[in-house]
């Protein structure tokens, strides 16, 4: 029984993923699911509180990958400079790539905050880590406060260039999100630094 209950964890998780990978976070419910593996829906609610609870796997899912994807894209860059550079490059590729699974990463809210599990949201900051060890290494006399937020700035403007392409906002004038991208990435990683 248990055995059962862990296969058709496994078998939901994937085809949840499968099915907002080809239609979005809104093709997914409940019933699609219970169908795709055979069982009620019901059954579903034995193994997963709600629908919420799933899709939060397959976020948990869809972050691993992403932190495999930016940890391998640094690994022996020579500099800070080039290892912010992959870190943008990757995470944006990965946002194309993957475009509605990334993009549920962000849409996707529980009814309840309380009810969302504490360590998503602190497996959801490694991005921030990331970028505030490569930033400090570009800056080393900057402080502790002054990085955490030129990590989040950056980030920022990575993920709002994400944000505007996947939802069609940034293509209709012509200019190649990697462009931008690189404008953005020379502005932040440009010498001299401040010291602050």
């Amino acid at each position: 029984m248990q055995q059962r209950h862990a296969n058709l964890r496994a078998q939901a998780i994937q085809a949840a993923t499968q099915r907002i990978e080809n239609g979005g976070l809104t093709s997914l419910n409940a019933r699609f699911v219970a169908k795709s593996i055979g069982c009620s829906v019901g059954t579903l609610y034995n193994i997963f509180k709600n629908i919420d609870f799933l899709i939060f796997e397959v976020n948990l899912n869809t972050l691993t990958k992403l932190h495999t994807s930016l940890t391998t894209a640094i690994e022996g860059k020579s500099s800070p400079k080039h290892a912010i550079q992959a870190i943008a490059q990757t995470y944006i590729q990965f946002s194309i790539t993957n475009k509605n699974l990334w993009l549920t990463l962000f849409e996707h809210r529980f009814p309840n905050p309380a009810d969302a599990p504490q360590d998503y949201y602190a497996k959801r900051s490694f991005l921030f880590q990331l970028l505030e060890t490569q930033f400090a290494l570009l800056n080393p006399s900057a402080s502790t406060q002054a990085i955490a937020i030129e990590a989040r700035a950056f980030w920022a403007g990575v993920h709002g260039i994400c944000s505007l392409y996947n939802n069609d906002k940034l293509s209709d004038d012509g200019q190649a999100i990697q462009d931008i991208a690189h404008t953005l990435i020379q502005k932040f990683t440009a010498s001299p630094r401040s010291n602050v």
